[in-house]
């Protein structure tokens, strides 16, 4: 019997792939490296090997590609596959090589390496107490976007691409149709999210979005909705004065801020028994930034609506494999599952837990109508109450420098730019005359989406 989940979570993080972080965990069962040995040759035809030896922060800089041409390399050793045509994951090394020919080439080796068992103790260890999904792929080989609007609505509408223009798009939601069963749904986010731009969840910002402080309060009070998207922190930003590091995980980021966000989330779940106990907490990566994976996709069902004519492309594959632990106190201790599973896997399980109608009505397209649900994970029918024994880092010491904006941030940028220029003048933010760093846009961003919200509720 599968207990009653009241409460299903998510922490979305950004950029990282399934082998490059838990690929030398102890996790018995689960398709990782340990035992194993994969090589890709660099622009020299070196072979460069997996191995350990992952720094927290400095591998990737500049940032490694990700986006749709980059990760048919990397899969292919093509940017344009043949209909039919097998990845091997040989090109990984060389698609960073290609697309930054002027940083040393041992520069792209790290792109081979990953966390040692004892670097990412909460990751790791939450993997091995409750379940890890080793066969979870990324929506979209492709970026970011596109990725989490197949998490936040079972398709990107044809989008490839990191445009901001992505906000005229018709989406309807998994908040909204949860909405419509009754069943509370919210997205809380530190400072921005990409998610405020769309239409349905814009009328109704209040109902739909709250701060990731929120998230803890709520936590606390034992006042969660049944649905929550909790997103990081995209980029780092000094707040009354006090620096505030980005904890998304992207690359190049220091990754133990991500684990500290990772600790504290399940802090704050697992201290309210009252939550606990009807809880399911989700951590997953949005794609995987370009870095090394050995397991080839698959091919995916499309979500049914339109097709990519430039590139064309007609999301019938899957991106690469991403990390998803599942946390529950009914799941058992060291679950495996190997089942296919992507980003729409969200909706699917959202939509069986809370019984919000037959997924086969198509509201959120095919691909999340037959996307498989890892809600029968919980098999247990009494709550665990073991300690899984977390000890996280101490926080990273920092940068607190300004660094140009990555592909990410500027995607930000430009949405909330395109939101601003659609408030009206009472309301909207002067645009400074350079916004190059992620310290200003996070400042324009969060401040656009704050005036956003006043309009939206009536404030002045």
């Amino acid at each position: 019997m599968t207990p009653r989940i009241e409460h299903l979570i998510v922490l979305m993080l950004e950029n990282r792939s399934y082998d490059h972080m838990l690929g030398y965990a102890d996790l018995p069962g689960a398709d990782g490296l340990i035992g194993k040995t994969f090589a890709n040759l660099d622009r020299e035809g070196v072979p460069v090997s997996t191995s350990t030896g992952a720094r927290f922060s400095g591998d990737f800089y500049p940032d490694p590609g990700h986006d749709f041409s980059d990760v048919n390399f990397q899969q292919f050793e093509t940017y344009t596959p043949a209909n039919g045509q097998r990845p091997r994951m040989e090109g990984f090394v060389k698609a960073y090589s290609r697309k930054y020919p002027k940083p040393p080439t041992e520069t792209s080796h790290n792109i081979m390496k990953s966390f040692g068992p004892s670097d990412l103790p909460i990751l790791t260890r939450l993997a091995a107490h409750y379940a890890v999904c080793d066969r979870w792929f990324s929506s979209v080989p492709g970026p970011t976007l596109p990725n989490r609007l197949y998490a936040h609505a079972g398709t990107s509408f044809g989008r490839l691409d990191m445009s901001p223009e992505y906000i005229t798009d018709p989406f309807f939601t998994i908040y909204e149709l949860l909405d419509s069963y009754n069943v509370s749904a919210s997205i809380y986010s530190d400072g921005w999210t990409a998610a405020a731009t769309f239409k349905g969840l814009l009328r109704r910002q209040d109902h739909y979005f709250g701060t990731i402080d929120d998230f803890y309060s709520d936590c606390e009070k034992g006042d969660l909705p049944n649905y929550c998207f909790v997103e990081p922190r995209y980029s780092s930003s000094f707040e009354g004065g006090t620096f505030r590091a980005q904890n998304d995980q992207h690359p190049d980021s220091d990754v133990r801020a991500g684990e500290s966000l990772i600790y504290r989330v399940f802090q704050a779940v697992s201290r309210n028994q009252r939550i606990w106990e009807k809880a399911m907490l989700v951590i997953t990566y949005d794609e995987h930034g370009g870095l090394f994976d050995h397991v080839p996709p698959g091919p995916a069902i499309p979500p049914g609506d339109k097709p990519c004519l430039d590139p064309p492309f007609g999301f019938d594959r899957h991106g690469v494999r991403v990390p998803a632990v599942i946390v529950s106190p009914y799941i058992q201790k060291g679950t495996r599952s190997s089942r296919i599973y992507d980003h729409t896997s969200l909706i699917a399980t959202a939509r069986t837990l809370f019984n919000a109608g037959e997924r086969s009505d198509g509201k959120l397209r095919a691909r999340a109508a037959h996307a498989s649900s890892f809600a029968d994970l919980a098999t247990l029918e009494i709550a665990r109450t073991d300690d899984p024994e977390l000890v996280c880092h101490p926080a990273p010491s920092g940068r607190q420098t300004a660094r140009l904006a990555n592909d990410l941030q500027l995607l930000h940028l430009g949405t909330a730019t395109l939101m601003n220029e659609g408030l009206p003048g009472s309301h909207r933010v002067a645009t400074p005359d350079s916004l190059r760093t992620d310290h200003e846009v996070h400042s324009f961003a969060t401040r656009v989406f704050a005036r956003a919200r006043a309009h939206h509720s009536g404030q002045p």
